[in-house]
């Protein structure tokens, strides 16, 4: 059953089953995106603000910020973390993580 409209928006993602409804914080999407991204190897997340999540219904959109171990392709690097961090997400929370941008905070040996 979906959520009424306007449920859900902003703050906390909202799921509802036959057994009840099942908040989750944007804060645990965005600690969640944080420890995905260092199960990739050459990544881990930034030290401050590493991970943002705008939720709307079962809907994620993420801002990643990570350090990358020099010298690995960044861009490699990048796109392995958005693909792992989608389907950690997704196995977890139930939601659909339709977009993550990445910024590349550092690059450390």
């Amino acid at each position: 059953m979906a959520a009424p409209p306007g449920e859900g928006a902003g703050r906390h993602a909202r799921t509802r089953d036959p057994g009840g409804r099942t908040d989750i914080p944007g804060a645990v999407i965005e600690k969640t995106a944080a420890r995905a991204v260092g199960e990739v190897p050459g990544a881990r997340a930034a030290r401050s603000r590493a991970a943002r999540a705008r939720v709307s219904g079962e809907v994620v959109l993420l801002r990643l910020r990570i350090e990358v171990d020099y010298p690995r392709p960044t861009r490699q690097v990048a796109q392995a973390v958005r693909e792992h961090v989608k389907n950690r997400l997704e196995w977890i929370t139930g939601k659909q993580v339709h977009h993550i941008d990445i910024e590349i905070a550092e690059l450390v040996r």
